[in-house]
């Protein structure tokens, strides 16, 4: 009986699955209409559905046998099918329904059913998740309760069906992903923590990046591989009218007291290419859920400069001096990123130091801050 259902079940499938690839249902096409039934000497039943007179009188001059090559268009594998359900004990099987019309510009069609199915261990309540064609899904709960047997089958509409078919046909595994991240500076390993502070607000991160993100196992898997290019812009705002000076290609900082400086300041930009597998998970609704990852980067020094701002005379002053400063042209470290839907944090640790060897300070630096997706 649970093999008759479900053949039947299937059918029902095949015929959803055929009008899903374009065309409208049944009950798009029929409507309100009225009813003819013509029964046959061998039990078999025709039923007209005509809309009015004038369409019964057209159907005299039909052909019989026109009408019969269309409805064998579509013919079921019967021996395929009953070789499949009779194999009821495997977890999956396929069936294929297929057409040959001599008429159409292909000369073939192909619908692909594949039936996998799970039970509790009473044998009592069956669960079949049908698929056609790899886009399309029905769910057909079988369940028996004595000597009575409940089939619900469960077809999605025509709106899940489309974005069903928009999400398979546009899945890529591989995309360019563009986001900001905002956050601060920090110095850390510092053999200059006596003399310098950085004023935090005014030590900002900022970093426009194009990341090339790509699925690792489908399209269902949470791992990803995040890469491309990163642009920092990396700036320091030093407090206590500490200014950075280049002198005999050695970088120092001093504390000053003949000039008052309202912002004393280094900034140098880079661009970094990371490389970092990431975890992402979705939530039921499919939007984005969890997410952790961390991995590294190296980058490569663009420019750098200081600038000053300061009073004299009552006027405001603002001098930018360029220069390298001494800062290492390479740089190396690692990063992470930890969230949840649309909010993500960062950080960033640079493991090179800031200046060249022999050249300057010793320092490393921190960056962290928010990541704002596209």
């Amino acid at each position: 009986m649970k093999r008759l259902l479900l053949i039947t079940a299937i059918c029902m499938a095949a015929a959803t699955g055929v009008s899903a690839k374009g065309g409208l249902t049944v009950g798009q096409r029929l409507g309100d209409q009225d009813t003819i039934i013509i029964r046959m000497a061998n039990g078999a039943k025709m039923t007209l559905l005509l809309q009015n007179k004038e369409q019964l009188k057209a159907f005299q001059h039909y052909s019989l046998d026109s009408l019969m090559r269309k409805l064998n268009l579509y013919v079921l594998q019967v021996d395929s099918l009953e070789q499949s359900s009779t194999n009821m004990n495997s977890n999956e099987m396929t069936v294929t329904f297929s057409s040959s019309d001599s008429t159409s510009d292909d000369g073939s069609e192909q619908v692909t059913v594949t039936v996998q199915e799970s039970g509790d261990k009473s044998g009592n309540k069956e669960h079949h998740e049908i698929r056609i064609n790899k886009t399309f899904k029905i769910d057909v709960d079988v369940e028996e309760n004595g000597g009575n047997t409940k089939v619900n089958v469960n077809v999605p509409d025509k709106t899940e069906r489309d974005s069903i078919r928009v999400a398979e046909e546009h899945y890529k595994p591989t995309r360019f992903n563009f986001d900001i991240d905002l956050g601060l500076n920090n110095f850390v390993n510092s053999d200059i923590d006596n003399l310098v502070d950085l004023k935090p607000l005014g030590s900002r991160y900022v970093s426009l990046n194009l990341h090339l993100n790509s699925q690792i196992g489908g399209r269902k898997s949470p791992l990803h591989l995040v890469s491309g290019l990163e642009f920092s812009f990396n700036n320091y705002m030093f407090d206590d009218n500490v200014i950075v000076q280049n002198i005999d290609n050695y970088t120092y900082f001093s504390n000053t007291s003949e000039i008052n400086y309202e912002k004393s300041k280094l900034t140098h930009s880079a661009v970094n290419i990371p490389l970092m597998p990431v975890l992402q998970f979705k939530r039921e609704n499919g939007k984005d859920g969890f997410i952790i990852g961390a991995g590294g980067f190296v980058g490569y020094g663009l420019g750098s400069h200081v600038k000053l701002k300061y009073d004299e005379s009552g006027k405001t002053q603002k001098d930018k001096i360029r220069d390298n400063y001494n800062l290492s042209d390479f740089q190396y470290g690692l990063e992470g990123v930890v969230g949840y839907g649309s909010v993500n944090l960062f950080v960033k640790y640079n493991m090179n130091d800031l200046f060249k060897d022999n050249r300057g300070p010793q320092v490393n630096v921190i960056s962290f801050g928010l990541r704002l997706l596209e």
